[in-house]
């Protein structure tokens, strides 16, 4: 049997290290993910690029995750919700395979949900890839129900529909208020309005909040000053930590009177190159002048948010 010195010194150094070992055990035990195993992960996904890491400490498991993968001028979100995954639009034709990568970095090879939220070809482009991939599973797929005058008739929209047919999925319809509980996280659906008949199908895009303790997330595609009016009148509950910014930072929309709803500790804006101007100077005025700090995709790269509940960490490319 080992022995140990008999001295009141030593007993005191062998009793710390024990605590310690007992705190880190416990740690590991209750956020299921070492550090080791948190950056070997961070490092598949950035890879050569390295990464940094800003905002708080997270204390517990993240159980909340926000991915804005860097697909150029369009938009694809993953939220992860615990175990389970979402998938929010897919970026223009042709970056498909960037978002397949990206999920399988992620080690992603399972989608809850495939979300396009709204059959615009920088929103959707990808999506019919994602779905035709054999490496990928899908459970369900939301895309919101259009008037006639506005559906497309495109080769993407058609493609995407076709690819959704094979797979022998059904399109579920966005219902203002209904609530998804994904691995004690909430998907709450806050627009479009059932039955809407927008002019613009930049209106149908679907805008859903995710909570999970005392932290929340917003996202949405490009809806309009519009349809901001119509949540704000509904008296939703529109605030959130974290925002992903509006039809790339747009002026069109993310109205002052929204982004106050809002209140956002962070926001991301899912842009590239592009002839628009996106993001415009007054929408980035507007949210520091509200002391949220702004993420892009033209000068972050791929945008990771984490939450425990309580805490917020930020994760971006070097």
């Amino acid at each position: 049997m080992m022995a140990f010195p008999n001295s009141k010194k030593h007993i005191r150094i062998f009793t710390g290290i024990l605590l310690s070992f007992l705190i880190l055990l416990s740690a590991a035990l209750f956020t299921g993910c070492s550090e080791d195993e948190t950056t070997a992960w961070l490092n598949e996904i950035f890879g050569a690029l390295g990464y940094e890491v800003f905002g708080d400490t997270i204390d517990g498991e993240a159980m909340l995750k926000m991915h804005v993968i860097d697909v150029g001028q369009g938009d694809s979100v993953l939220v992860q919700c615990g175990e389970c995954n979402v998938l929010i639009d897919c970026g223009e034709n042709g970056m498909g395979t960037t978002v397949l990568d990206y999920l399988h970095r992620a080690g992603v090879s399972h989608l809850d949900w495939l979300i396009g939220t709204h059959p615009h070809s920088d929103h959707i482009g990808g999506m019919d890839t994602v779905l035709k991939s054999k490496d990928i599973t899908v459970d369900h797929v939301m895309m919101p129900q259009t008037a006639k005058s506005v559906t497309p008739t495109t080769i993407t929209y058609t493609e995407v529909l076709t690819a959704i047919k094979k797979k022998k999925l059904k399109i579920t319809r966005p219902v203002p208020g209904t609530e998804y509980d994904l691995d004690g996280v909430t998907m709450l659906v806050l627009s479009p309005e059932k039955g809407a008949n927008y002019e613009e199908l930049n209106d149908y895009s679907i805008v859903l909040k995710f909570t999970y303790r005392d932290v929340s997330i917003l996202t949405g595609g490009d809806a309009s000053k519009l349809v901001e009016r119509q949540m704000i009148t509904k008296d939703y509950d529109l605030s959130a930590d974290i925002y992903k910014v509006s039809h790339h930072g747009g002026r069109d929309c993310n109205s002052e009177a929204y982004l106050n709803e809002i209140n956002p500790r962070y926001a991301a804006i899912s842009v590239g190159e592009n002839k628009y101007g996106h993001p415009k100077s007054e929408i980035l005025k507007r949210l520091k002048a509200m002391n949220c700090e702004v993420y892009r995709t033209d000068l972050d790269g791929d945008i990771i948010f984490e939450s425990d509940g309580s805490n917020i960490s930020v994760v971006v490319a070097k």
